[in-house]
């Protein structure tokens, strides 16, 4: 199978063949470093005190100690935009100058939350972003930081290692954020960059960092971090207080509990083969499964860090932005050429409200940002109501649920392109 993906007039052809399989390296699920082919870093703040060490402690050729690189809050006082650039290490000045331009634009409990990495990685090559216990530091995709055709043009072009993987399967897990039944977030394309400007990136960037920085609240959060032997490699540092992982306790209390979905996620999102049972179910199967289940997006069931982080990244998103997730299985379709060519088997807008998710939500978001704000009142009566979308309508035209007739057919008319970041993983 091919998937065809449409902006305006060029054509990205994502085949079958076009990314490898990515082995894990940490126990953490994360996808070894090495293989992002990051090789051009340099220390943001040559004044900073571990100017010394950053690059070698988080190239991924060794895994330092916290006594070499300690986590950020660790340092006293405060989170600052100061110290914050003094662990940032980036392949071009300018992805860090945008970096620290934004912090100030997002909420203050992002510069909380980074006082659990170690560094802050921005490379030309790393797509997708992700954390690793590894180096205990977290790795941003500069796509979500460039505003000029010149900056888009320093990162390097090439696909999701994970665009490939469930080809097999009859169905495809669809994702956006929405706002007034219309998209919440604008992407643009690094072929054809037109100038963006700081608005244009906030959203996408502050649910990357919440994502990214729930992984590192998780496994270095302060009860994991307290009486670790700090001597040794960061990674079997944080693997011996993994008992105190924000999402074991999770799956500890509310585990997410569909089978069928557990074995679809390895699937899709870490590249295990399909099985003749996998590639009978359509999107409607898969929705129905989905639909008695906890989760907040099929990416929960990836592994029980994705299902903490998803959770977290979805109702910072909510409490912060007033935007909501849509959720959507649709039909694999080789011939698709526009956006309703995906036709829709079963969607939900907002599953994070249903009662279920929404008790999950409340642990999450208590272990991540305890002393933050009133977490049971926001999860009983700030996160609004879950909404099934329509069904037998394309992906694009789903998104107005308002629609009291909606186009019940196939081959709508409709010449939006299709949405590229719809049908891929969120992050790692």
């Amino acid at each position: 199978m091919k998937k065809y993906i449409l902006f305006t007039s060029i054509i990205v052809i994502l085949s079958t063949t076009a990314c490898k399989k990515i082995k894990p390296h940490s126990r953490d699920g994360a996808p070894d470093i090495s293989e992002s082919g990051i090789s051009q870093l340099q220390v943001y703040d040559k004044s900073s005190k571990y100017s010394k060490v950053l690059v070698k402690c988080v190239n991924g050729k060794i895994s330092c100690s916290l006594n070499k690189l300690p986590l950020l809050r660790e340092e006293s006082g405060d989170v600052t935009k100061d110290k914050i650039a003094s662990r940032l290490v980036v392949s071009h000045k300018w992805m860090g100058d945008r970096f620290l331009e934004t912090i100030d634009l997002l909420d203050d409990d992002i510069k909380e939350m980074l006082g659990s990495v170690t560094a802050i990685v921005i490379d030309k090559d790393i797509h997708p972003a992700f954390y690793t216990t590894k180096t205990g530091a977290i790795y941003l995709d500069p796509r979500y930081l460039w505003l000029s055709p010149s900056e888009a043009k320093d990162i390097t072009q090439k696909d999701d290692f994970r665009s490939s993987y469930g080809n097999e399967l009859k169905f495809i897990p669809a994702w956006r954020y929405v706002k007034g039944n219309k998209p919440a977030m604008s992407y643009s394309n690094l072929s054809n960059p037109q100038q963006r400007t700081v608005s244009d990136i906030k959203l996408n960037l502050a649910r990357l960092l919440y994502h990214e920085l729930s992984h590192a609240n998780d496994f270095a959060n302060k009860d994991v971090v307290n009486g670790v032997n700090r001597d040794i490699a960061i990674v079997d540092a944080l693997e011996s207080g993994k008992s105190n992982r924000v999402s074991t306790k999770l799956y500890a209390k509310y585990p997410l509990t569909e089978p069928i979905l557990k074995h679809l996620g390895k699937v899709l999102y870490m590249g295990e083969n399909a099985t003749e049972d996998d590639k009978k179910l359509d999107s409607e199967d898969v929705g129905s499964l989905f639909a008695t289940d906890s989760a907040s997006n099929m990416y929960n069931y990836a592994n029980q860090y994705e299902d903490m982080a998803m959770l977290f990244e979805s109702a910072m998103m909510k409490y912060h932005y007033g935007i909501e997730m849509d959720i959507g299985f649709v039909d694999s379709n080789n011939n698709a050429r526009k956006c309703d060519d995906y036709i829709v088997g079963w969607g939900i807008r907002n599953p994070i409200a249903k009662s279920d998710v929404a008790k999950r939500v409340n642990f999450v978001l208590k272990h991540i940002l305890p002393n933050n704000t009133n977490w049971d009142h926001f999860t009983q009566n700030g996160l609004g109501d879950s909404l099934l979308l329509n069904t037998n309508v394309g992906w694009c035209s789903s998104i107005d649920t308002n629609s009291s007739n909606p186009r019940r057919y196939r081959g709508v008319d409709n010449t939006t392109p299709i949405p590229t970041q719809d049908f891929l993983p969120p992050f790692r």
